[in-house]
């Protein structure tokens, strides 16, 4: 039975649209639009135990709670429409689930990790986090890209869905992904690939806050190596290398879109309007409001 399939038949969908892509060489990415109605005292969804990881794009406020072999379920919660959940599919799962539930379910074998290294020069990655309840904007839009795509000719899908499939995946790699055991090379300096990881990493979660914990974490090192091999390697530190992208970032939504300098500091992970105000004028020797003035595009 195809991926696409399993899935449906586990939450006991007939009939649901599915979507399948080879972004890359032999490991296809499934897609499937999942509709249904769960009643008080229907079983529970599970999920057998598969080599893949599987990504829910919830497209209603869904309400579900996880549930274990060996403890009590979770209690229920609900996950608002637009987020998603993303967990390893590896000893399987268990959800029971409430009300109404519509999702897009993204099915990716554990084969494609490798084949991103191999095939598309990424580096590599063993694992993703799981997560749940996430606001992810960027699997949002490529989900309402793919959504009329379940109903387009199979020559204009097969020329599209490719595109969108790497996207997806390289995404997750980039922001989810956790690169194996690392450590420095005989010099004390980075590989260029770890080089390229640490900082794939920083660029993808620059709109929220991340620590220097969570970098070494994603990136295969201990939290020492990882200090003093990138600022050996780059002549910064890892807290003003994303200080001086989230400038950047900063830079290029000021000149490129109206939002308000609050909004440009919450998209460029700054915690507050202040802070970023005060950031940005010692970087750049004005305030944001005086250099988009400047700079406007």
């Amino acid at each position: 039975m195809a991926a696409g399939d399993r899935i449906a038949a586990s939450f006991r969908v007939k009939a649901a649209r599915a979507l399948a892509i080879r972004p890359l060489r032999e490991a296809q990415l499934s897609i499937v639009h999942l509709t249904h109605d769960y009643e008080d005292g229907d079983d529970p969804v599970f999920l057998p135990p598969d080599d893949a990881f599987l990504v829910m794009l919830y497209l209603v406020d869904v309400d579900h709670c996880d549930i274990w072999p060996d403890r009590p379920p979770a209690l229920l919660k609900r996950y608002p429409q637009g987020s998603i959940c993303l967990i390893n599919l590896t000893g399987g799962a268990a959800i029971s689930v409430r009300g109404r539930f519509e999702a897009l379910a993204f099915h990716i074998p554990s084969a494609h990790l490798g084949e991103l290294a191999e095939e598309a020069g990424e580096p590599r990655i063993d694992n993703l986090v799981t997560c749940r309840g996430v606001d992810d904007p960027v699997i949002r839009d490529l989900g309402a890209a793919l959504m009329p795509m379940f109903d387009m000719p199979d020559e204009v899908k097969d020329m599209l869905l490719p595109h969108v499939g790497l996207a997806f995946n390289a995404h997750l790699a980039h922001r989810y992904g956790r690169s194996p055991a690392q450590s420095l090379s005989a010099t004390g300096l980075l590989t260029s690939m770890q080089e390229k990881r640490i900082k794939t990493y920083i660029a993808a979660n620059l709109s929220r806050q991340i620590g220097i914990d969570q970098i070494a974490d994603a990136s295969g090192f201990a939290v020492d190596e990882l200090c003093s091999g990138f600022t050996a390697t780059t002549g910064q530190s890892v807290l003003e290398w994303i200080s001086a992208c989230r400038i950047s970032k900063a830079k290029l939504h000021l000149s490129r879109t109206g939002e308000t300098i609050a909004r440009v500091a919450e998209t460029c992970g700054f915690p507050n309007e202040d802070m970023f105000i005060e950031t940005f004028k010692q970087a750049a020797g004005v305030t944001p409001d005086v250099w988009r003035s400047r700079n406007r595009h």
